[in-house]
């Protein structure tokens, strides 16, 4: 018996998924018009955005790391952010150089210089002959954690950077490219980097070979130990007596869910350089042309499926009540089926606590 050989290559695209609810419906292709077809995309895009309502998806988990600055209250998040699911502080450590890179740029040293520079004031521009900036390490270093400070006074600036390594200075190598990050004046942008191997150099260099950068600091950094944010609810946020108090460490937040979400530190931070670590559940991907597959699994191509057709079905002339609540039960159905093993499997371990009443 011939098989075919390959697994995960059928992809389904939003053309295929509107042409079937048709079908399901008990429409033709003939009687597909235009509008129909932007009143389907309207229908796929409610009912993707409403599966966040239904449960937590969780290919739409992303870890995000984030700087805040002195006295910061809160943390702006992305805005298809729909909740914070895990927050941590991580403490971590910058492994002393022993030259900052480029030698020859007399401004570069400040960026490692937490001392001298801890108000972030000073900072360093790249020339196009060495568009780069790094540390040269006395002993081979591991590093875990990437961030840089933004200069860039009264505007945003784009930053195309990649993390280079070398053991001799001489021949680099690209670890890691980040993807194009917008910062304003003294916005941090952090990256958890693949594990390295313990090198002597490493550097940001810039991708453009047509124009400079300017940075107010860099954290080469290794993680020393991460401790869980408690979660505060609006009311013990707001009724906090010193919202504004510092401390070296934050220990818990209050995640604001407007439509422009953020996230309130307490205490707040007492200097530039405390980072977090965050899970986050983000907003589905918008369905984009007739071309496009949708972000799922295909786990859930027949739950999205047969959502949208029972959605087509309501929107449609000429539709039976008898097949629209027969396609209402197969949605319900699929559903179900995707949602109840929509999880890691992971144990769960239940530990009662009567501490209460024995002691």
């Amino acid at each position: 018996m011939a098989y075919s050989g390959t697994t995960g290559q059928t992809t389904i695209n939003v053309d295929q998924l509107i042409s079937y609810a048709y079908r399901d419906a008990g429409k033709t292709a003939e009687e597909i018009t235009p509008e129909y077809i932007d009143t389907a995309k309207q229908a796929l895009f409610y009912n993707l955005q409403n599966l966040s309502n239904l449960g937590v998806n969780l290919w739409l988990l992303e870890e995000y790391v984030v700087g805040a600055q002195t006295n910061a209250q809160w943390i702006t998040l992305p805005p298809t952010t729909i909740d914070v699911r895990e927050a941590n502080w991580v403490y971590i450590v910058n492994p002393s150089i022993s030259a900052a890179l480029p030698t020859d740029n007399v401004n570069s040293p400040a960026l490692f210089d937490q001392t001298n520079n801890a108000n972030l004031n000073l900072y360093a521009t790249s020339t196009l002959a060495e568009n780069y900036f790094g540390a040269a390490y006395g002993q081979q270093t591991r590093i875990f954690y990437v961030g840089f400070n933004a200069y860039s006074p009264n505007t945003s600036t784009t930053y195309n950077l990649d993390l280079q390594v070398s053991n001799d200075g001489v021949n680099w190598t690209t670890w890691q490219s980040f993807p194009s990050t917008t910062l304003n004046d003294f916005g941090w942008a952090y990256f958890q980097v693949q594990a390295t191997q313990q090198f002597y150099y490493y550097r940001l260099k810039n991708r453009s070979t047509t124009s400079t950068f300017s940075l107010r600091a860099i954290q080469f950094a290794q993680s020393q130990q991460v401790i869980p944010l408690a979660r505060l609810n609006r009311d013990d946020y707001w009724n906090l007596p010193n919202k504004q108090f510092p401390s070296q460490r934050s220990l818990q937040y209050w995640y604001d869910r407007t439509i422009d979400p953020s996230m309130y530190l307490w205490p707040v931070p007492n200097n530039n350089y405390q980072v977090f670590e965050l899970v986050i559940e983000k907003q589905m991907q918008d369905v984009g042309s007739l071309t496009n597959e949708i972000y799922v699994p295909d786990r859930w191509i027949n739950c999205v499926q047969k959502q949208l057709s029972h959605s087509m079905a309501l929107q449609l002339p000429g539709v039976e009540l008898a097949r629209i609540q027969y396609l209402e039960g197969q949605a319900e159905k699929a559903f179900m089926a995707a949602n109840n093993e929509e999880r890691d499997k992971s144990p769960i371990y239940f530990q009662p606590n009567i501490s209460y009443y024995t002691r």
